[in-house]
């Protein structure tokens, strides 16, 4: 029995293998390849010379780097990731240059009507699967912003010259933390909103639906869920904003290779590090579903190099879709005298 399911897996194997044939080569992330192995690389490029190299700039030296171009609306922030399909030569042979001379290490160039945007978002490559016929499967994470300062080679892909961008905080970190503290709780607030919106869109949807319209729903998601455990249910379930938000701050906190520039020497252990900040002000602009909706204000998030600016961004951008929602759902909005009053005892 044994010696029949191995020569019908050979069968099997050989009918494939006459179909098509498929080689595969797959990179896994390494503590050998990746941003910071690109920051101790040396390129030939005027200024980066030894003194620049130690770093006595806080812009840093400048640093050669192969662009990969993306529409605006793609801009990916803090710990993101996107799946590529690398398929076109010039961009594979942009990848072999990436993965043989640059660490891993690729900008994303966002191409607006203007042309590329100067604020690079600075990605590594985590993963990459080769497929004969069908070009290179690519998975990149930004861990990293810079300014792109000088465009070094056009064809057959874009290459340029870029200095990293670090962020910069405040002396004082009671404010940064108190904006975080009201980003914090808009997710709270934004959550129960969207909830509240469902329920609503629910029962609109109810009241023009027919009795077999429900069976038919009902038998449905007993198929689905039925033969699935409490776990697999959970997992299926789609997570809320406060959620997405939790989600995204932890990875943003994971993915930070950066350094801040503040002269704080708060040692308030209930205040939030720089770090910490720095990973509210990213998560903020990482919970929409659909994260094209916020791309003006992702753009701004990411061309922000003051943490509390951008923290601020982020609170502005939140109150409006409290605001949209609230009219949705047909609250009205607190008056201005109330919204003073308010701010005034904060």
């Amino acid at each position: 029995m044994q010696s029949r399911i191995s020569i019908l897996i050979f069968l099997v194997s050989l009918v494939s293998g006459a179909a098509f044939q498929i080689k595969s080569s797959v990179s896994l992330p390494t503590r050998l390849r990746g941003i910071s192995d690109w920051r101790d690389l040396m390129f030939d490029y005027p200024g980066t010379g030894d003194d620049r190299r130690l770093g006595m700039e806080e812009s840093g030296p400048p640093k050669s780097i192969c662009i990969l171009p993306f529409p605006y609306h793609e801009v990916l922030l803090q710990g993101e990731t996107k799946q590529l399909r690398l398929y076109e030569q010039r961009f594979i042979d942009l990848f072999e240059d990436v993965m043989d001379n640059y660490e891993g290490v690729v900008a994303m160039g966002l191409l607006a009507s203007s042309g590329i945007i100067q604020t690079v978002p600075i990605a590594e490559v985590e993963a990459y699967n080769r497929l004969e016929g069908f070009g290179i499967f690519v998975t990149i994470r930004v861990v990293g912003r810079a300014q792109i300062i000088d465009l070094t080679q056009q064809e057959p892909y874009i290459k340029g010259v870029c200095t990293e961008l670090s962020d910069e905080l405040p002396p004082n970190l009671d404010m940064p933390n108190m904006l975080a503290d009201t980003i914090e709780h808009a997710m709270v607030n934004l959550s129960s909103l969207e909830h509240k919106l469902d329920k609503k869109k629910e029962s609109e949807s109810s009241n023009t639906s027919t009795a077999m319209d429900k069976k038919k729903t009902v038998q449905l998601d007993d198929k689905f869920f039925g033969d699935m455990t409490e776990e697999e249910i959970e997992a299926e379930t789609p997570m809320d904003r406060r959620q997405r938000f939790q989600q995204a701050y932890r990875i943003a906190m994971d993915t930070d290779t950066g350094g801040y520039v503040s002269s704080s020497n708060q040692e308030n252990s209930e205040s939030r590090s720089p770090r910490e900040l720095t990973a509210v002000s990213w998560a903020a602009f990482m919970t929409e579903t659909v994260p094209e909706q916020d791309v003006s204000y992702r753009i701004q998030a990411m061309d922000e190099t003051k943490v509390f600016e951008r923290l601020k961004i982020a609170s502005f951008m939140l109150r409006e879709k409290s605001d949209r929602m609230k009219e949705e759902l047909g609250i009205s909005p607190p008056k201005k005298k109330d919204m003073e009053e308010d701010d005034g005892e904060d």
